[in-house]
């Protein structure tokens, strides 16, 4: 009787010890022409390589951006960190506004000076769409 009790909770700590993969929500929309091109996901190299390159990350949301003036479109990219307990601070994030050509031309950090022009950007342009998001389930 006393193996059979030891036998069990040996197994059950061996299985609460066990750490499953984790697994991700993504969110693609290839409808949304942007920077001259149809489906910039897949039509602009950079950022088809940045989704390939981020495609298992904690949490990113790529939107495409349009100026209420001249039309031109910018790709902003929100990308953060898991939640640490143990640092400061418990989440990074990083705020990027990009050009068509993938340019940085904002930015906003978690720790650090935003971008001269961060506020105007946002109240001068207008969200078109999402086009892509990943998120680690928890």
């Amino acid at each position: 009787m006393r193996i059979k009790i030891i036998s069990s909770l040996f197994i059950l700590f061996l299985l609460m010890g066990c750490k499953n993969d984790p697994q991700y929500s993504r969110f693609e929309n290839h409808n949304v022409p942007a920077c001259g091109i149809t489906d910039p996901l897949n039509n602009l190299p950079w950022l088809k390589a940045y989704c390939s390159e981020h495609y298992n990350s904690y949490s990113i949301s790529i939107s495409i951006y349009k100026n209420n003036t001249t039309g031109v479109n910018h790709i902003v990219i929100l990308n953060t960190s898991a939640e640490n307990r143990d640092k400061s601070p418990s989440v990074i994030w990083k705020h990027v506004v990009y050009t068509c050509e993938g340019i940085g031309v904002l930015f906003n950090y978690t720790e650090g000076t935003v971008s001269e022009g961060w506020d105007a950007f946002f109240l001068e342009n207008t969200l078109v769409a999402k086009i892509w998001e990943v998120k680690e389930n928890y």
